[in-house]
């Protein structure tokens, strides 16, 4: 078993209010206070059997350090964006990881794509009278 010693502390500008993981690629996305959605790329994980004396020498292709059990890798942020004129209070990933589903207290919900943040439709929700 191995146990994380290190604690990722991530750099928001307003409240968190939601938060979601991508089922199939290495990101986290969240809804702050302010409206924004940021999508943070999540470093890869340990390539299979590698021992904890090789974790600390082990890089991807791009030469960083690859995270695993000795938790190294660098979290980044892939894209940013004020996505709701109010709080964005919910997101969602897909199935397939491939788009991102926010909703806000605009009354507005949104589908962008995970990679980009680049919105691929939009719907208003109608408050009752």
């Amino acid at each position: 078993m191995y146990y994380y010693d290190a604690v990722c502390t991530l750099p928001l500008t307003a409240d968190l209010f939601a938060q979601a993981i991508s089922p199939r690629q290495p990101f986290l996305a969240v809804g702050l206070a302010s409206g924004h959605v940021q999508c943070f790329k999540l470093p890869p994980e340990s390539y299979a059997g590698a021992s904890n004396d090789d974790v600390n020498d082990e890089r991807d292709t791009n030469g960083e350090i690859i995270a695993a059990e000795s938790g190294y890798g660098l979290v980044g942020s892939a894209w940013r964006t004020r996505r709701h004129k109010g709080s964005c209070r919910t997101l969602s990933f897909s199935t397939d990881g491939e788009k991102l589903v926010s909703a806000g207290t605009d009354g507005i919900v949104k589908v962008a794509l995970s990679e980009t943040g680049r919105v691929e439709g939009k719907i208003a929700v109608l408050a009752d009278p």
